[in-house]
């Protein structure tokens, strides 16, 4: 909403209050909320339609809106005795943001015990259609990055995921359920109860951890199940100042690989690995750090995550038969510097971005590969035999997220038998200065305190293995026969230096970091 929309809203809400002999009050200059925390439940204020202003010894000031329930107020009056209550007039949009930031101390309370039970009660008493900004707001609250609606035969979970981990909030009957489900898809701009997958947009004003209003961009993706529509909701909330190289967390090696891959005027650098490993972040935060008045930076993307500044951000809209392709020759004749392409999905797109490398252009993209190693050899199969592939490419990234342990109550711990030899082997070529004797190590557990809202983890952290092209490397994809495979290319790429998924995984773990469960979990033992 704009400031301009805003003071309408204002302006009729101060002249509707003059009409009906009430005083108004503006609810945007910041208000202290912590002495009135707790005199009334969110809850009770979201049925009575109040919520606390201000309170001046027992001098208690509630702000209704022009939704509220009038003949309530008596009863509410009475219910309050100890005070002496007096009413002003709020703007709509004024109370529903002010129930916000009192959801969050509310929630703070649930946040810091894990138990969602007093959240599910306080829904219950909302009605479907308003229970999507205290979801939504907790799961900000407690930085998930999906909301997961799973609708069973007769009721539906609500799961968020935390740290790539899927934890139960609350269950809805399945009549709550299908009218929550039609509220969020109204408000995505897309058809309820449709034989077919689709996707849309929504956002939110939540409020951050200091008080202050931000926009909460979500994609929302539903897909037909047996029971109803299986909702997922991608939370944004990245800002754009948290999208740097220093926050990927490389390791000075990495980051000098890295920062030297990118330096280059032309070439094409991937990140590679499954849904949720980061890819696209890391991409947007590699061209955040070249983004400079000198500079034309392009991106395609299907869709447009996140929007930065001073860059030309290009749709792509794959359901109407739009092709990365296509759009990416008509880019080419703008004459970039720097492109970023969201993905490689098909062949043209491939050889458009490789030929695009070649002639004068940094070209930035994800993959979707297992590994490294994997991605030349599924670009081979894509393209050919295509002596662009090897002269283009400076840097395959491939990458992983594994949840890290909350520095605040990790253990530690002896390593078995087993561990130990698991973590020997891994190590061999692994030059031994860049981790401690073997002999004497402990290990890192989770624990649950706190900070980390009981769950043992705090954030996660990227596993990393990069493979840059090397003369060696070179000849052997230009020259691809059947001995051009995966495992062929990891080895030759290990014997130039080249650090494996599981080996980054292990070095993390030595330090703390995580666990080697976790390790193991995102890249295979």
């Amino acid at each position: 909403m704009t400031e301009a929309e805003r003071d309408q809203y204002e302006t009729a809400t101060r002249e509707l209050a003059a009409s009906i002999g009430v005083e108004y009050f503006d609810t945007r200059p910041k208000i202290d909320i912590k002495p009135l925390v707790g005199k009334l439940t969110v809850a009770g204020m979201e049925a009575y339609g109040i919520v606390p202003l201000a309170l001046d010894g027992a001098k208690l000031t509630l702000g209704i809106n022009e939704s509220t329930k009038r003949d309530l107020l008596d009863t509410l009056t009475a219910r309050l005795a100890g005070y002496e209550v007096s009413y002003r007039l709020i703007s709509g949009i004024g109370w529903s943001r002010l129930i916000n930031r009192y959801a969050i101390a509310q929630n703070g309370d649930v946040i810091e015990s894990g138990d969602f039970s007093d959240f599910s009660s306080r829904l219950a008493g909302l009605e479907p259609k308003f229970m999507f900004e205290p979801i939504a707001q907790l799961a900000f609250q407690l930085g998930a990055s999906d909301i997961h609606i799973e609708p069973g035969e007769n009721s539906a979970r609500i799961r968020f995921r935390l740290d790539g981990t899927l934890h139960p909030i609350l269950e809805l009957t399945r009549e709550r359920y299908e009218l929550f489900t039609s509220d969020m898809q109204i408000r995505a701009n897309v058809k309820w109860g449709a034989d077919e997958p689709q996707g849309g947009r929504l956002a939110i004003r939540a409020i951050n951890d200091d008080g202050d209003e931000v926009t909460l961009n979500m994609r929302l993706e539903t897909v037909p199940s047996l029971h109803g529509q299986d909702v997922v909701i991608r939370i944004f909330n990245l800002s754009e100042q948290y999208l740097t190289l220093d926050n990927l967390l490389l390791t000075p090696p990495q980051r000098e690989v890295l920062d030297r891959a990118i330096a280059h005027p032309r070439g094409m650098v991937l990140t590679v690995g499954p849904t949720g490993s980061g890819k696209t972040s890391t991409l947007y935060s590699i061209i955040n750090h070249l983004n400079n008045p000198e500079v034309k930076i392009v991106t395609l993307e299907d869709p447009v995550e996140y929007e930065l500044d001073g860059i030309s951000q290009v749709p792509v809209v794959s359901e109407d038969q739009e092709s990365f392709g296509n759009k990416l020759r008509a880019v080419l004749r703008e004459d970039p510097n720097i492109i970023m392409i969201g993905e490689i999905r098909d062949a043209d797109t491939a050889k458009t971005a490789l030929q695009a490398a070649l002639t004068g252009h940094l070209v930035l993209s994800t993959f979707h590969a297992a590994s490294a190693s994997a991605a030349v050899t599924r670009l081979i199969d894509m393209i050919g035999e295509n002596p662009l592939l090897a002269s283009s490419i400076r840097l395959i990234m491939a990458q992983r997220l594994v949840r890290q342990l909350c520095p605040h109550c990790r253990a530690k711990v002896a390593p078995t038998k087993q561990q130990l030899l698991e973590i020997t082997t891994a190590l061999q070529g692994v030059d031994p200065s860049l981790y401690p004797a073997l002999e004497h190590i402990k290990l890192a557990k989770s624990v649950g305190c706190e900070q980390c809202h009981h769950f043992g983890y705090s954030g996660r952290i990227s596993l990393i293995e990069q493979l840059s092209m090397t003369p060696e490397l070179e000849a052997m994809i230009t020259q691809a026969s059947s001995a051009t495979t995966t495992q062929a290319i990891e080895q030759a790429a290990i014997k130039s230096g080249m650090m494996t998924l599981l080996q980054d995984g292990v070095l993390k773990v030595l330090e703390g970091k995580t666990t080697l469960e976790e390790v193991y979990s995102a890249v295979g033992e």
